[in-house]
């Protein structure tokens, strides 16, 4: 279709704002060019990726939807409208889209979930409910604003790999937060710990239904070589096994439970069984 020369110089300047970080212009102006061009796809699929980077999904789903009704191939637009209508709720949308892609059924195995928050990044657990939607099974630092078992947005697209056991396994960002878990984040310390003693306590915590997590071994980021390079993201798994089971000063323990009486009771029965000793107590 023919666009006017000033309506591409607008659109072009609307570009240059959203370069520069300036969001509320680029805004305006993209809006202005609809207004003068309404059957340009064009500034509707930016307006679209503005709202996804935002993570305002009604504004982002209603911009894909004018895309893909423009452009009904363009893959990039039917995934982000997915996304959309799952952080709306709008069912009916988002498996239409996701069986267009083949993606009806995930594996159902545990993947990675990235957390990012006051300028650092979390590796933790996740299973897949869908494309979009997943449950934490890590419990991730209160800092980040997350529990064990809330349901999150994510994208999947992976953004580097976790090397667990010298498998790669693909580690998505989070996109926000779905609905909140009746889980609490309660940490302690374990003074004089070995390997063994730690797998007793969370075989207590398996069976009590209570999160566990060992922040010490919390993930870290890796990047050899080139700083531009896919991630990956490595635990203290990758440590020789006579390193790991040597006892450590303490250890730091993070569980997740409704109520601190739940976790009280496991850390009870850890003392008894190892004759271990646990401070520092906390909730979060």
């Amino acid at each position: 279709m023919y666009i006017p020369p000033d309506h591409k110089q607008l659109f072009e300047e609307a570009e240059r704002y959203g370069q520069l970080g300036d969001v509320y212009h680029a805004v305006k102006l993209y809006k202005r060019v609809i207004k003068l061009e309404p059957e340009w796809p064009a500034p509707y699929l930016a307006l679209g990726r503005i709202y996804h980077e935002r993570r305002e999904w009604k504004p982002a789903f209603y911009y894909f939807k004018k895309t893909v009704a423009f452009l009904p191939a363009l893959r990039e637009a039917w995934w982000c409208l997915a996304i959309a209508a799952t952080a709306l709720k709008k069912w009916r949308v988002a498996r239409s889209v996701w069986s267009k892609f083949g993606l009806s059924e995930l594996s159902g195995k545990p993947e990675g979930l990235r957390l990012t928050y006051d300028g650092t990044f979390e590796i933790l657990w996740m299973s897949a409910i869908d494309p979009a939607r997943a449950r934490i099974l890590s419990i991730p630092h209160p800092a980040s604003g997350f529990r064990f078992r809330d349901e999150v947005l994510y994208e999947r697209k992976a953004v580097g790999h976790h090397i667990v056991d010298n498998r790669r396994v693909p580690v998505y960002a989070e996109l926000g937060q779905v609905k909140r878990s009746h889980y609490r984040t309660y940490s302690c310390l374990l003074h004089n710990v070995s390997a063994k003693h730690i797998q007793q306590l969370e075989k207590l915590c398996y069976e009590a239904r209570i999160g566990f997590e060992v922040w010490s071994n919390a993930a870290r980021s890796m990047v050899v070589d080139n700083p531009q390079a896919f991630p990956e993201f490595y635990g203290r798994s990758i440590l020789p096994a006579e390193e790991k089971d040597t006892p450590d000063d303490h250890a730091l323990i993070a569980l997740a439970a409704v109520h601190q009486a739940e976790v009280l009771h496991v850390l009870d029965a850890w003392q008894v069984i190892t004759l271990g000793q646990y401070s520092d107590l906390r909730a979060y």
